[in-house]
């Protein structure tokens, strides 16, 4: 690579975490402000029935536009860092990852079990962006009412490490979204995309398949 592709990919770089902070500070800032508002409206208590219902309407499409803003500076971040090659704890991330899923639906029949002592070499944060990744698709897939199944083990091969994610839900049919243009042709979910993303840019691979079993994901970690 010569002095001016250094230059092109430094300016890159810069304009996506310009772009990714612009987005995570500025225009999240006006989704708390709709938020903030919505939640005023509520305690006055002066909205009829219909009035509640376009206020959850409200908050509803605020959330998502949030989460979507979320997935957007994820994506954008994930070309933008600097990878860093560290012996990381999987088991930890995998463990870390799991209570943020079991404190957000709190309740829910869901069973994950971590192999303990999984280890690999790479960036601690961009490993640990993939698990929560992989770990909320999977958590996802087994759908609303069904009790979610997962399984997260690792093994060497070869001078790399092999990370499994299995779950008993199945792959779901691609969904029409903004974002279609940024997900990989071989993902039905962003998410994803950003998990094989970060995979890559360890030198690694994703992979996917789905039987009667459920949907397993492998993920490729050189050492």
């Amino acid at each position: 690579m010569d002095d001016n592709d250094h230059r092109d990919d430094g300016a890159a770089r810069a304009i996506r975490t310009d772009l990714a902070r612009v987005i995570s500070h500025d225009l999240r800032a006006q989704v708390r402000a709709i938020r903030g508002f919505g939640k005023l409206l509520d305690a006055n208590n002066g909205l009829d029935i219909g009035g509640y219902e376009q206020l959850s309407r409200i908050r509803e499409a605020a959330d998502r536009l949030d989460a979507m803003m979320i997935d957007l500076v994820d994506w954008l971040r994930v070309d933008a860092a600097e990878a860093k090659r560290m012996p990381a704890d999987l088991s930890l991330l995998a463990d870390w990852a799991t209570m943020e899923l079991l404190d957000a639906h709190p309740g829910r029949d869901a069973q994950v079990d971590v192999q303990p002592e999984m280890q690999a070499i790479g960036d601690e944060h961009l490993l640990r962006q993939m698990m929560q990744r992989l770990l909320g698709v999977a958590w996802h897939r087994a759908g609303s009412d069904a009790p979610i199944r997962i399984t997260v083990s690792a093994s060497d091969d070869a001078g790399a490490t092999l990370l499994r994610i299995h779950d008993a839900g199945h792959a779901v049919p691609e969904a029409a979204s903004e974002f279609a243009a940024l997900r990989d042709p071989r993902d039905a979910d962003i998410g994803m995309t950003i998990a094989r993303q970060i995979a890559e840019r360890h030198g690694g691979d994703l992979e996917s398949r789905s039987d009667a079993n459920g949907t397993t994901v492998q993920v490729r970690l050189p050492d």
